[in-house]
C-alpha cells in the first residue's frame, strides 16, 4: 500500500511538471557593456503582451548564491535610449554595475501601458474618498475608466513575482524585493508598499509626482483634494509598516521644482511611519524630471538603499 502511494505521488508530480509551460526568456537585442539583459513577454492575465526585462550582472552565471531582486516600473525607459520616446534612458546597466558593487542583485523592468499608466499608478484606495465631481472628471478625462491600481498590483503579486522567482536564481518573498519608480512610478511604489507591506522590503521614489494627475491637463484644480486624500491614506496605512527602507526625493529643476509646495504636508504624513522604518527624504540640487536626471541619481540611491 505504501509503495502504491509513493508511486502515486511521483506520478502526480510528473503530471504537474508536464503541465507547466517553460518561461521563454530571450536575450535582448540591446546588450550593455556590463551584464546581460533578457526579455520575456507575458502571455496571459492582466499584463498580457507586456515585456519584462531582466538585467543580470556578469557574476550571475558563476555564482552559486542566490540574488536579491530590484523591480522597476516603466521598464521600457531603463536600458536603451535608442528605443525610448524621448531618446533618454536610465542607463541602468552601467549605473547598477558601478554602485551595487559586490551585492548580488538582478534588476527587473516591467513595461508600462502608455494608455493606462495613470490609471494603474494612481492610488485607487483614495478614489472613493474624493468628491463625485472629482471622481467623474478623473474617470472620464484621465483614465478612460476606473483606476486600475488594484489589477496592476495583483498582477505583480500573482504573475510577475512568481515568474522571476521561479526562473532566476533569486531569494523568494517580500523580504528580498525592492521596488523603484519615478514620477507616477514613485506614487505607485509607495501605494503598493502601503497596501501590500508583506510583498516588499525597500522602495525608492524618485521625483514622486505629488499632484497625482497630469498637471498640464488639469492645472491646480484638484490639487487640494488629491493632496489631502493621499496624505490621509499614508497616515492611515503607515501603521502596517515595520522595518522598511523608504527613500523619496525630488529635484529643484523643471517639473520637480513645482513639487516643493506639496512636500511639507506630505513629509508630515510620512513621519507617521518614520519611527518603525528607515525613512529618507532628499532634495537633489541641480536635478530635474527626466531619465537623464534619474540616471544620475539612481546609483547613489542604490548604494544607500541596499545594505
Amino acid at each position: 500500500m505504501k509503495c502504491m502511494l509513493f508511486f502515486g505521488f511521483i506520478f502526480l508530480a510528473f503530471e504537474l511538471l508536464a503541465q507547466e509551460k517553460p518561461t521563454a526568456w530571450k536575450p535582448s537585442v540591446y546588450q550593455p557593456n556590463q551584464g546581460r539583459i533578457f526579455e520575456f513577454k507575458i502571455s496571459s492575465g492582466y499584463l498580457q503582451g507586456r515585456l519584462i526585462r531582466v538585467w543580470v550582472p556578469d557574476s550571475y552565471e558563476t555564482s552559486r548564491k542566490k540574488f536579491e531582486v530590484i523591480y522597476f516600473h516603466d521598464g521600457q525607459m531603463l536600458f536603451d535610449s535608442t528605443t525610448t520616446w524621448n531618446h533618454q534612458s536610465w542607463d541602468l546597466a552601467g549605473t547598477a554595475s558601478n554602485f551595487l558593487g559586490k551585492h548580488r542583485h538582478i534588476l527587473v523592468g516591467i513595461d508600462n501601458s502608455p494608455e493606462h499608466r495613470y490609471a494603474e499608478f494612481f492610488p485607487a484606495p483614495i478614489y472613493p474618498t474624493l468628491s463625485a465631481s472629482v471622481q467623474l472628471t478623473l474617470r472620464d478625462s484621465l483614465w478612460n475608466g476606473l483606476p486600475r491600481f488594484d489589477a496592476y498590483a495583483e498582477a505583480l503579486i500573482a504573475d510577475v513575482f512568481p515568474i522571476i522567482e521561479s526562473h532566476w536564481n533569486v531569494h523568494r518573498g517580500g523580504a528580498h524585493r525592492t521596488m523603484v519608480g519615478s514620477s507616477m512610478g514613485g506614487i505607485v511604489s509607495l501605494a503598493f508598499l502601503l497596501t501590500h507591506p508583506a510583498e516588499l522590503s525597500n522602495i525608492a521614489c524618485l521625483s514622486i509626482h505629488l499632484p497625482l494627475i497630469n498637471v498640464w491637463k488639469f492645472n491646480n484644480r484638484y490639487k487640494a483634494p488629491l493632496a489631502a486624500a493621499f496624505n490621509e491614506f499614508i497616515i492611515q496605512n503607515s501603521a502596517t509598516l515595520r522595518g522598511k527602507s523608504i527613500y523619496i526625493d525630488r529635484g529643484d529643476q523643471s517639473l520637480d521644482a513645482a513639487y516643493a509646495e506639496y512636500f511639507p504636508e506630505f513629509e508630515s504624513a510620512l513621519n507617521a511611519c518614520a519611527k518603525e522604518n528607515n525613512l529618507l527624504i532628499k532634495l537633489i540640487s541641480n536635478s530635474g524630471h527626466s531619465e537623464r536626471d534619474w540616471a544620475a541619481r539612481i546609483g547613489p540611491i542604490l548604494k544607500t538603499l541596499i545594505k
